[in-house]
């Protein structure tokens, strides 16, 4: 008698073999394509949110401080007597010049003329603008003055921050002097801030300081500010483009009482500027126009607003599947990379303007 033992064998053939290695490629190759559609949604949204970022952070700068331009206490620049004698880079503020800027008009022109210390530096047909204003920090006069040079006496603590050569303004609402401060020196409750000549023409405060040097006024043009006046910080900024410390344009400002220069916002690639004019004194901007327009007219002192647009782009390159082409300033731009452009408006009005 012979035993037979049955032995039963499963696999799978070298067809079977065949397709599951196929379906495991399908699948991989659908997982790595779903990780670099992912990967790239997640860069161009990281890019576009930095845009985003980088254009609030720039509209922020110039909106506050353009919305403030001509601020110098309780009356409008236009009706104050304003001297300067601080030392140079000297502010010349009037109602010509709360505001001005600089239009391109080629790639290597500007009207008007830029700041000499500026000029290397700005890309070219890109718009500037310039701002000057008083900042009001809390510091009124303890009591009034004894004498036209006396040290200013204010009250403290306050939030000037007041260090030696800075540019202030003193200001009653009848009369102004800009000046720099020479020292700064805390007290009890007040703060005293000296103004001698070695930062000003002249150590007198008076009501015209034309011929008196670091003389004495005068008589009858001694100005005695009393304890309603204030002294006001004081500002006097450029904005600009201009190559930023990553090789790519950036949004600076430059401060012409201290010539610094510092970089703001990275990405921003262009700036160009249209101010509104008020030409009937309504409160209502008439027209818009360009900086060379407005300065061979001499309409500064007749500007409420201003229309400022950027162009931003993308720090990251290959974001696109082929180079954007967009519209801005009126012309067709064809990019020369495969970044993202966004074009972004504000207008701004001067609140010592508009009622």
């Amino acid at each position: 008698m012979h035993l037979v033992i049955k032995s039963h064998q499963s696999g799978v053939t070298l067809v079977e073999l065949m397709i599951a290695l196929v379906l495991g490629l399908i699948i991989a190759a659908g997982v790595s394509q779903i990780f670099v559609s992912s990967q790239k949604i997640y860069r161009i949204t990281e890019e576009q949110s930095r845009v985003q970022e980088s254009t609030r952070f720039s509209f922020e700068f110039l909106t506050r401080n353009f919305r403030e331009a001509g601020y110098s206490g309780c009356r409008a620049v236009e009706q104050l007597n304003i001297q300067v004698i601080a030392n140079a880079p000297t502010p010349n503020y009037s109602a010509q010049n709360i505001v001005n800027g600089s239009q391109a008009t080629s790639s290597t022109l500007w009207s008007p003329v830029l700041n000499s210390d500026i000029e290397d530096d700005v890309i070219p047909e890109t718009d500037t603008i310039s701002i000057q204003k008083g900042g009001s920090c809390g510091a009124t006069l303890v009591g009034s003055l004894s004498s036209s040079n006396a040290n200013i006496q204010i009250l403290a603590p306050n939030s000037c921050n007041i260090s030696s050569g800075d540019v202030l303004m003193l200001t009653d609402c009848e009369d102004a002097h800009i000046f720099r401060a020479t020292n700064a020196s805390n007290g009890t409750n007040l703060q005293t801030i000296a103004h001698a000549a070695s930062q000003n023409t002249g150590t007198h405060f008076c009501l015209n300081q034309s011929g008196v040097g670091t003389g004495s006024c005068g008589s009858g043009n001694s100005k005695l500010y009393g304890s309603d006046a204030e002294l006001l910080t004081f500002t006097s900024l450029t904005y600009y483009i201009a190559t930023g410390a990553g090789g790519q344009n950036a949004l600076f400002v430059y401060d012409s009482t201290t010539t610094t220069k510092t970089e703001l916002v990275e990405g921003i690639e262009d700036m160009q500027i249209k101010y509104g004019v008020d030409t009937d004194d309504n409160d209502i901007a008439d027209d818009y126009q360009t900086a060379d327009v407005i300065d061979t007219a001499n309409n500064w002192d007749k500007v409420i607003s201003a229309e400022i647009s950027l162009l931003l782009k993308t720090q990251k390159d290959n974001l696109t599947t082929a180079q954007q082409s967009f519209s801005y300033n009126g012309t067709t731009i064809n990019a020369t990379d495969k970044r993202l452009y966004h074009v972004y408006t504000t207008v701004i009005s001067i609140r010592n303007r508009v009622q």
